[in-house]
């Protein structure tokens, strides 16, 4: 008898865990089209790198969202560098180019 009712409070709890993802976790549901659109739709006018922020933020979510993000070439068509000192880039920038500009 007190198999039978281990048994069922097991198959009860599994029923429960089962709904509460399925509450918990709604967006998971969503195909990979919707979910790759959404993330398009919520990137900043001005990408900026950064582990907290989109699209490299998606990849630190969970395996899907990995999935998608990665699939998703908009996410990673636009990308903002910011550089403190734009002469003192501008002077960089020269040297490199005529140092490769020599390389054959």
């Amino acid at each position: 008898m007190q198999r039978a009712v281990l048994k069922s409070l097991e198959h009860n709890k599994r029923l429960v865990q089962r709904q509460l993802n399925s509450v918990r976790h709604p967006v998971s549901r969503l195909p990979p089209e919707i979910s790759s659109e959404i993330f398009i739709q919520s990137l900043p006018p001005s990408p900026q790198p950064g582990a907290r922020r989109a699209p490299i933020l998606f990849l630190n979510i969970c395996n899907k969202w990995t999935d998608i993000a990665l699939s998703t070439p908009a996410l990673w068509a636009a990308i903002r560098v910011v550089f403190p000192r734009a002469d003192s880039f501008k002077k960089i920038l020269g040297v490199w180019l005529k140092c490769a500009q020599n390389h054959s």
